[in-house]
């Protein structure tokens, strides 16, 4: 690897052309190196950042804008280098097709050496210090592509593969009056197969409970991007688009435009949830009916941002069961910010299959839902769609409008007409959806209010769930409330989310929703507000939370104050937690405790607190997790005056790929499979806690769809006789795709050669070939040249101005890091 080789030839040449920056031709005066300037061969540094030709890893920009990231083989012309890139790669780069006669003869695969020669004034500049090769065409020959494209034939749909990602988390629970343990256990299993641009996705939960345990197949799917047309096939069970009609879950058919094919430059979500717990609690995340989220939080306030929905909207029912028993439960919306496209752009969905329901009790009819978004001239943006059934029609029509500095809007209305149990519904639904980003106040507003304007609108889930049950006799909980719900018919909705920085002051945010039905008093209602400030490195924060739900009348509050202080004793990573937090009810508690990290990678978090509550006296959780490039593992206890439990769990992900089997972080949709063979424990930079396995191979379980991923290895701990060709690799992956980014190595020694027998020129190139793979080293005036990944057995061969040399050779078994040797060469 030329960036690793520890040449000291290379050093010794590198000080002599700094001493010369001071010529103004940059011209490199052989005379100034000792001895006979016959023996001299340094033509290469007479220019200025003059290197030997190779292969170097290179930052490519082509008119200042970044398009790509690899190695590129360079060729000395007119004294510099030169980059061997092929005419498919400047098309692939942006440069039109058609840009001149003479580029358009050129075979696809020819290579150009000079890029002036077939576009008049385009150039060629490599950096050789910063590995940048910057290329300039005139803009006339570029095609128009917006900023941040990236051609399809780049889109790499990746390698077979099989996969399993998990999620468990388990507690077993004693009771001081009760002699029994009991456990409970959530397992959140997301299964895959790849094989080229297919992926088949199955998405599983298991729960287990008071005696009760319940496996849940969530959804089956096949998936495929159809690159021609920017959009994604889905076969099997999934959702539809969210963002005109409520999205629900069919099995089926969809095809549908894919925002993240498009540049980045036109183009995003999953809501925070964020609660206060008054203990060691359990939180529970369903949606539509399915549990998505389990786990536990310690005493004070909290965020989850790590949710995997099964739709991009819709709302999320959390429930807070604290250790003492008592169990609080709220609604959490999301929807996306207003429908708004670019001029001249178009979306689509076409979705046809059966409703799909969690239920045995509700219908299941076939349908057909489209949707459609076209951007119009002055930022104007018009929608629509229509969902067809046997039960349920309805039509939307909509229009989006930029307001410039005052943000944007979107105002639709929707028709629709329902036949529940042989009587028909006609009512009618209007949407206002309002966004504003205030870049220079840190703001971050969004507001959507809807007015179902007649008592008999339904959408398409509510249509197919209603049923006039006589009485709620049903054991399950979470079935009272759906039925509950469905009886009911919505009127206002209103949905309201701020964040704000306050800079030197902090920042607040404030969350808040509201729903009310025209046959009930009763309304679902959530507010949580927030401040946060920093002060010498001390962190203050303050909540305030408020739940409502239309099933359950009573009104609960929360307040909460927390102050973490840094412990510098502990190099900052530990902190003394202190907070308290009161109800309506008039509890208190309060608790101190230690949280930080620690290990060098900073991979295990630790958490340790005692509280106390009036009237209920005292409690104390403990916590452990623990992250390493096999998966993440919790351990925790935590007990009150008259309980105590133990939780534990694993988050993980297990590879299978034709090299072999690896055990992962938890894993994303798109991944990245690192090959640097026979290199272990090389960590990968900007990811906790991931290295290479002993064969070399690690995953990155989060990369983003149609961009390119910059890849890099830190390889300070390389071992002694293996070396990298390059420590960066630029990848970019279909949705959904396993990609291999392949890190070239090179098995051998380091050795160090003093060159015999002949007069060598200081200057002289000396190569030695490696399994196909090329290692050059220049010879110093010693005639001293440093080589590494060299075989036990071989010849290096000599090369210079007015001649050459061989120089055979054979190593011995040796532990030292570099060996010294001394070689005849003729």
């Amino acid at each position: 690897m030329r960036n690793r080789i520890l040449s000291y030839t290379v050093l010794s040449v590198n000080c002599v052309i700094s001493s010369q920056l001071t010529l103004a031709d940059d011209y490199f005066n052989p005379n100034l190196v000792e001895g006979n300037s016959h023996f001299v061969d340094l033509s290469v540094f007479n220019k200025t950042g003059g290197q030997e030709a190779g292969s170097y890893s290179s930052e490519i920009y082509i008119n200042s804008n970044h398009v790509d990231e690899r190695d590129i083989n360079y060729e000395h012309l007119d004294s510099k280098l030169v980059p061997l890139l092929t005419k498919q790669d400047y098309i692939n780069f942006g440069v039109n097709p058609n840009a001149t006669p003479e580029f358009m003869a050129l075979p696809d695969d020819h290579i150009i050496k000079d890029i002036g020669t077939v576009i008049p004034d385009a150039l060629t500049n490599f950096n050789f210090e910063q590995r940048k090769l910057k290329i300039s065409i005139p803009q006339l020959y570029m095609t128009n592509t917006a900023q941040g494209y990236i051609s399809p034939k780049d889109w790499d749909d990746g390698i077979s593969a099989l996969f399993l990602d998990y999620n468990t988390s388990f507690a077993s629970t004693k009771e001081d009056e009760s002699s029994e343990m009991n456990t409970n256990a959530y397992v959140n299993l997301r299964s895959g197969v790849n094989v080229g641009a297919w992926r088949l996705r199955n998405y599983s939960t298991y729960t287990q409970g008071n005696g009760t345990h319940d496996w849940n197949n969530i959804n089956t799917y096949a998936q495929r991007d159809i690159k021609s047309l920017k959009s994604q096939l889905i076969i099997g069970d999934s959702y539809t688009p969210s963002d005109m009609f409520d999205s629900f879950a069919f099995r089926g058919v969809q095809l549908y435009s894919d925002d993240s094919m498009q540049p980045s430059s036109l183009r995003g979500f999953a809501p925070v949830i964020r609660g206060i717990a008054q203990t060691n609690a359990q939180v529970t995340i369903s949606q539509n009916g399915n549990v998505i989220w389990q786990s536990y939080v310690p005493p004070g306030p909290f965020a989850i941002d790590d949710l995997y929905p099964t739709s991009a909207s819709g709302n999320l029912e959390v429930t807070i069961k604290e250790a003492d028993g008592r169990v609080r439960q709220f609604t959490q919306p999301f929807s996306s910010v207003p429908i708004m496209l670019r001029e001249g752009r178009f979306k689509y969905s076409l979705t046809a299959g059966e409703y799909r329901s969690t239920s045995d009790n509700i219908k299941e009819p076939g349908f057909i839902q489209t949707t459609g978004v076209y951007g119009l001239p002055y930022d104007s943006t018009v929608y629509g769609g229509t969902i067809l059934a046997s039960n349920y029609k309805s039509a939307l029509l909509g229009v989006g409008k930029g307001l410039g500095f005052l943000g944007s809007v979107s105002l639709d209305t929707t028709v629709a007409s329902s036949k529940i149990k042989g009587t028909n519904y006609n009512g009618l639904s209007t949407r206002f959806q309002y966004a504003k980003d205030i870049t220079q106040t840190g703001t971050t507003f969004t507001l959507a209010g809807y007015r179902y304007s007649t008592s008999d609108y339904r959408d398409f889930d509510e249509a197919n769930g209603y049923y006039d049950y006589a009485n709620d006799t049903f054991s399950d909980p979470a079935t009272k409330v759906n039925n509950l719900i469905y009886r009911q018919s919505k009127r206002n909705r209103l949905q309201l989310n701020v964040n704000q920085s306050l800079g030197d002051y902090g920042s607040f945010y404030v969350s808040a929703y509201k729903q009310d039905y025209w046959n009930s008093h009763n309304n679902d209602k959530n507010i949580n507000l927030g401040y946060n400030k920093s002060y010498k490195g001390v962190n203050y924060t303050f909540n305030y939370s408020y739940s409502q739900s239309l099933y359950q009348r009573q009104k609960e509050q929360l307040f909460s104050v927390n102050i973490q202080i840094p412990l510098d004793l502990l190099g900052r990573t530990s902190w003394l937690n202190l907070s308290s937090t009161s109800d309506d009810d008039g509890k208190n508690t309060t608790s101190v405790g230690i949280s930080g990290t620690a290990l060098a990678d900073n991979n295990l978090s630790y958490n340790a607190q005692q509280s106390v509550t009036k009237y209920q006296g005292g409690s104390g959780s403990s916590s452990l997790n623990y992250k390493s490039s096999f998966g993440e593992y919790q351990l925790g206890f935590n007990y009150t005056r008259h309980s105590q439990q133990l939780n534990y769990g694993a988050r993980g992900g297990v590879v299978v790929h034709p090299d072999g089997i690896n055990f992962t972080q938890p894993l994303g949709d798109t991944m990245v499979l690192v090959k640097a063979q026979d290199a272990a424990d090389l960590k990968v930079a900007n990811n906790t806690g991931i290295y290479t396995n002993k064969n070399g191979y690690a995953v990155i379980p989060y990369a983003v769809p149609y961009q390119r991923n910059r890849i890099h290895l830190n390889t300070s701990n390389l071992g002694d006789d293996i070396d990298i060709l390059t420590d960066t690799k630029v990848v970019v992956p279909t949705r959904g795709a396993l990609v291999v980014a392949d890190f070239p190595t090179r098995v051998g020694r380091k050795i160090l050669i003093t060159l015999e027998g002949m007069k060598i020129p200081f200057g002289a190139e000396a190569s030695i070939i490696n399994d196909g793979i090329k290692t050059t080293g220049i010879v110093d005036n010693k005639q001293q040249v440093y080589l590494s990944g060299v075989p036990m057995q071989g010849n290096i061969l000599v090369n210079w101005q007015d001649g050459q040399c061989k120089a055979p050779f054979q190593l011995s078994q040796s532990d030292k890091e570099i060996i010294l040797i001394s070689l005849p060469c003729h």
